[in-house]
């Protein structure tokens, strides 16, 4: 009994060894339907009528097909301003974050000053507090300085919150530029700020493709931030608009699902241009 309780582990061992590559394509096929049942499914709803989205057996094809639910997500009410208003934010704190974290990570990298170790320390370490401990002091601030329900509120808090992600990831591709290059440039007078713009910065674009990114698609994403800082319906962001459509006593599914559909468009684009950079970017911020 022993050894054949003993034979039977191996075996199995032995058999997925053997198969390992079909093993695995067969997880990943799972994975991969796992991960897009959802997207699939809220597509195809997004063409369905309210009536039909609830009924039972579910359709799996919408019967009656209707973009009646696009037409008046975006012809209807104020989601159209919302885009524009989190385009506005977004597009604006990805450019400021992009130009201080590219000059605080060049110092970080390539300049001698005390505490460097301490301040690279602190960057990394504010990726340790959830946005939602900012809250209170954030409302009070912005109150304070009478800046509540504005733009400038909001691009302000959203580069500060995604400054340290993006200075972290840029000093890893920035220690990955050969000194070799660094010190070719400077013997032929090349300046500190000759060396960012011509030298380092274009041999680090996938990190600032990357950040870009990153940055992008989470304060394009964020939710908590923008219903605390701005309650004026001319300035809500997408994210605010998609609340909207939940009433009181009624939601209207219709409504909400193919308004997500449109509020993913951005991201998906931005994903599939910067895709391979994304992969390179958190692999050399990661072992440089």
């Amino acid at each position: 009994m022993t050894t054949l309780s003993l034979q039977r582990p191996r075996s199995v061992q032995s058999w997925i060894y053997r198969n390992r590559e079909m093993a695995i394509a067969a997880l990943a096929l799972v994975s991969i339907a796992v991960i897009i049942a959802p997207a699939l499914w809220l597509v195809l709803t997004s063409f369905k009528t309210n009536e039909n989205i609830f009924v039972y057996p579910p359709q799996v094809i919408p019967d009656p097909f209707t973009l009646q639910n696009y037409i008046d997500v975006l012809h209807q009410g104020q989601f159209p301003r919302y885009l524009l208003n989190s385009l506005i934010v977004s597009s604006i704190a990805t450019a400021v974050c992009l130009l201080l974290s590219a000059l605080a990570a060049y110092a970080l990298t390539y300049f001698e000053f005390p505490g460097k170790r301490v301040v690279l320390a602190v960057v990394v370490g504010t990726q340790f507090f959830p946005s939602a401990v900012l809250l209170l002091p954030l409302f009070r601030m912005w109150a304070e300085l009478g800046l509540f329900n504005t733009y400038f509120s909001l691009i302000a808090t959203y580069t500060a919150t995604s400054l340290s992600l993006c200075t972290w990831l840029l000093v890893g591709f920035y220690r990955a530029v050969p000194r070799e290059v660094l010190e070719a440039a400077t013997i032929d007078g090349c300046s500190k700020f000759g060396l960012l713009w011509r030298i380092v910065l274009p041999l680090a674009l996938p990190g600032l493709l990357a950040g870009g990114a990153f940055v992008f698609i989470g304060v394009w994403q964020e939710f908590l931030l923008a219903v605390t800082l701005i309650s004026d319906p001319n300035l809500l962001t997408v994210m605010v608009g998609l609340y909207k459509f939940v009433g009181e006593h009624r939601i209207a599914w219709n409504l909400l699902i193919a308004a997500s559909v449109v509020v993913s468009v951005p991201t998906i684009i931005i994903f599939g241009l910067v895709q391979r950079y994304l992969v390179d970017g958190v692999t050399a911020g990661a072992l440089k």
